[in-house]
Formats: C-alpha cells, structure tokens, sequence
C-alpha cells in the first residue's frame, strides 16, 4: 500500500512538472508581446497566432510522454520508437510549417500608417509629421494583400534547423524527466524489495531459531525426568514462561529489553534445574532497566552455546553472564569454561542465525567478538540502542 502511494505520488509531481512547463511556454508570448500594447490592451491576434503554433508542439509532447516512452522505450522497442518519433517530428515540421505566417509589427505609434491618419483623424506629434506622412510604413494588419513572409509566428524561425532543434530539445527534457523519475521508482522498488527480503530472511531464520531452541529444551527434560520427578516438574513450568515468550513475543520487530532480559533469567533457571552445585552458574544484569526496544531472541544462541559447550559433569565448569549499558550501546559478555574443543569448533545452527540476523539487523554497526583461548570461550556482543 504504501509503495502504491509513493507511486501515485511521483506520477503526480511528474505531471505537474509537465504541466508548469508548459504553462510556462503559453505565457511567454503574452509576457513579450506586452511591447506591442495599444490603448486597447493585448494583441490577441498575434498571440491567438503564436498558440496555434505552440498546438501541434504540445500535441507531440503529449504523444511522445503517454504513448511512445512508456510502451515502446521503456518497454525495450527501441527501433519502433526510432521511427516512430521520427515520423511524428516529420508530421509536426509539415503541420507547422503549413501555417500561414504574418509578421508581428514592432512597437511603433499609430500614426505610422497613412490610412490610419485618415481614418481616426489623429494627427501625429510636430515635427513627426512629415517623416510619417510622406514616407508610411508598410503595416502588414492593415494590408491583407501582403503575402506571409516565412517564419514561425512571433519567434520567427527563417530556417527549417531552428525548428527542428526545437523540437528536439522538447523531446531531449521529457525524456529527462521521465526517466529521472523512473529512476527515483526504481530505487524506491528496489529497496522495498531489499527490506521485503530481508523480513522474509529475518523470519525464516526465526523458525530455525525456535525448534532448535526447544530441541534442547526437551532433551533436558527428557534427562530430569529418570533423575528428579520434582526439578522436571518445576523445568516443565519454566518451560511454559519461555514458550509464552518465544510464540507470543518473537514474532514481533522489537521487544522490550526488560522482556528480553526476564527470557533469559528464566532459560538460566531451567538450566539450574538440571545442574549441580558444581557447576558455577554467575549472572549479572542491569537493576535499572531503560525503557529501550531490541531485537527478539538476540542473546539466547550465544547463552544456549555457552551452556551446551561449557558444562562438564566431569570437572568444575562455569558460565558466566553480564549484561550492561553504556551510553547508546548495550554490551553482553558471555564466558564459559570449554572441555570438548572439537564440538566447540563447529559452531551450531543458532549461533549461525544469529550472526546473519546480526549482519541484516545492523549491518556493520555491532560488534561481535569470539574469542577461544585458556579453555574459555568467549563472546562480547555490543549493539547499539536508543535511550
């Protein structure tokens, strides 16, 4: 809907370009001829003339704006447009060219014509009158046996060149504009196809996130049950708080980062559950929580990984998790002890996700640092966020 909108828009300021300019074009002729102004105001016949000149200019721009560009050029028919517009330029030369033609007298006083003089009476100023008397300029208007002399109107192109550039350079902005504007569409197309893309990747990469997720979530339970009847049904029961979020929560752009935060405390108290005292489990996340929206599901692959790579029922193993904020940017650390260095090395299809979520979320403006080193694995994530 809203790339409709934005289309119709552009189609209206396109055309209301077309339209000033040639506005434009049927104002001129009343803006010079206010020279040729006599007591009774403008000359309409002159400029009556120079519009019926200007008619068959503006009857091919609109045939070359509606017809020719959008179903023949844009449409890859270069060499039907070719001739086309070639023969709609020969038909406009034959048209203009076949109008009969008449000077348009320059800005001279009334007195000029001898059969003026007789006719009104008046007389010229002293001293004029022997100049305009004896010697009377030709007026063309008041003698219609003088053949039109060749020229366009008021602009009077001799030459058949003149014209034919004229006609050209009407053709040569159309097509800039037009294709001005359709390049401004096709931005604008292509980057709501980027950004449908992009949902579509983002969701896709959601629903890999999630059975994933609950595959583990299960396996977990699976193992209580045999164990400790109590712990599995108190997992069962954090269970449902994380399903609630996960389905009712993730499907959603943003969240905000004290829902966030609650997801991940009760994912840790499910794995509490299942582990001993030996293994040592430390948390630290903000008291204060600022009202700030983050993306669903950002932290749990790396949380899921420090626990399914770092736990060992073997030896004294921790993980470790911090979260805060510092100035616009939310910093997480994730360290947990690593014994199993070639499960550690391939790294699972959350963490995956979430580094393509990352990079279509953010593009470059994070930071994501893994680090594998003393038999700690270590992750920093650093995003950036609105206060």
């Amino acid at each position: 809907m809203d790339m409709e909108k934005q289309e119709r828009r552009l189609k209206l300021l396109e055309n209301l370009i077309y339209l000033v300019i040639w506005v434009i074009f049927f104002i001129i002729p009343l803006w010079d001829l206010d020279q040729s102004r006599s007591s009774s105001g403008i000359n309409w016949e002159a400029t009556f003339q120079i519009w019926k000149m200007l008619c068959p200019l503006f009857i091919l721009f609109l045939i070359h704006n509606y017809i020719l560009l959008p179903f023949l050029l844009i449409r890859k028919k270069s060499w039907l447009y070719l001739f086309t517009t070639c023969g709609i330029i020969l038909i406009s030369i034959v048209c203009l060219q076949s109008m009969p033609k008449r000077d348009i007298p320059a800005n001279r006083p009334p007195w000029v014509n001898r059969e003026f003089v007789e006719r009104s009476g008046q007389r010229p100023p002293l001293g004029q009158e022997r100049i305009h008397l004896e010697k009377p300029i030709p007026d063309h208007r008041f003698n219609p046996e003088t053949p039109p002399k060749p020229g366009i109107g008021f602009f009077h192109f001799p030459m058949l060149f003149p014209l034919f550039l004229l006609i050209i350079l009407i053709i040569g902005i159309n097509m800039a504009i037009k294709f001005l504007f359709k390049s401004i569409r096709d931005e604008h197309k292509m980057k709501e196809l980027q950004k449908q893309a992009s949902e579509a990747e983002l969701i896709y990469l959601k629903h890999q996130i999630n059975p994933h997720f609950f595959m583990n979530t299960l396996n977990n339970i699976h193992a209580l049950i045999d164990i400790d009847k109590e712990k599995a049904q108190k997992t069962v029961l954090e269970l449902s708080k994380i399903m609630r979020y996960v389905l009712y929560e993730s499907s959603l752009s943003s969240v905000p980062l004290e829902k966030e935060i609650h997801f991940l405390s009760n994912y840790i108290e499910l794995m509490k559950i299942r582990y001993t005292e030996q293994v040592k489990i430390h948390v630290s996340l903000p008291k204060e929580i600022p009202n700030i929206q983050i993306p669903p599901l950002l932290f749990i692959s790396f949380v899921e990984n420090a626990f399914k790579h770092g736990i060992s029922y073997q030896h004294e193993s921790f993980v470790q998790l911090s979260m805060e904020i510092k100035e616009k940017e939310l910093h997480c650390l994730i360290i947990n002890s690593i014994y199993n260095t070639h499960k550690t090395k391939q790294i699972g299809i959350g963490l995956e996700n979430t580094r393509k979520r990352l990079q279509l979320l953010y593009n470059t403006n994070y930071t994501l640092d893994i680090e594998n080193k003393d038999n700690q694995y270590r992750v920093l994530l650093i995003i950036p966020i609105q206060l």
